[in-house]
């Protein structure tokens, strides 16, 4: 493996127990290590979709709308997140004709520890999600699902909020300073 900052190395290594191929932001590797993240959000926020449209076909099939409801709101953030994923900022051009300034170590330990966080944050709602459709499965309180289904639904809008301010540390390499 690369040279990685000793700071950043338990963060790289927890995303490694995700992404076997992850070598953090080594040169040459900038752009693989960026579509390895966000795929791998996209991935995990589609289990916890299927988790909870799961939910949501069952509950409507079961006239339970009040469930359905709720899981169909959570579906639709999780699509959001999706979606901006898709669409947010990939950074790490060649600074030489771009006008941007390189990466600085700085930079790439606080884009690994956030890229760490963020996959820790869509993997609880994962977990959330699963607990949610056993939850429902197994016939405990609507209330109790509905919990659920809400507590996974205010982790995937965190986890856009947090994702979406990793638009800041990208920004800050597009900006060269003289």
């Amino acid at each position: 493996m690369p040279v990685v900052p000793i700071e950043v190395l338990p963060y790289v290594r927890g995303i490694q127990l995700v992404l076997s191929s992850y070598e953090g932001y080594t040169k040459g590797k900038r752009r693989e290590a960026d579509k390895l993240i966000r795929d791998e959000i996209k991935r995990a926020g589609t289990r916890a979709r299927n988790h909870l449209i799961n939910i949501q076909d069952v509950a409507f099939k079961s006239d339970k709308i009040n469930i359905a409801k709720v899981a169909k709101l959570a579906t639709t953030g999780i699509d959001e997140l999706i979606e901006d994923v898709d669409k947010s900022v990939t950074g790490m051009n060649h600074a030489f004709f771009s006008g941007s300034r390189s990466a600085k170590v700085s930079d790439l330990k606080k884009l690994i520890k956030h890229d760490h966080d963020a996959i820790e944050m869509v993997t609880k709602a994962i977990n959330i999600a699963n607990s949610a459709e056993h939850a429902f499965s197994t016939n405990l309180s609507d209330e109790e699902v509905q919990g659920l289904v809400q507590q996974c639904q205010q982790m995937i809008t965190s986890c856009q909020g947090f994702f979406n301010s990793r638009n800041k540390i990208l920004g800050g390499l597009r900006q060269k300073t003289k």
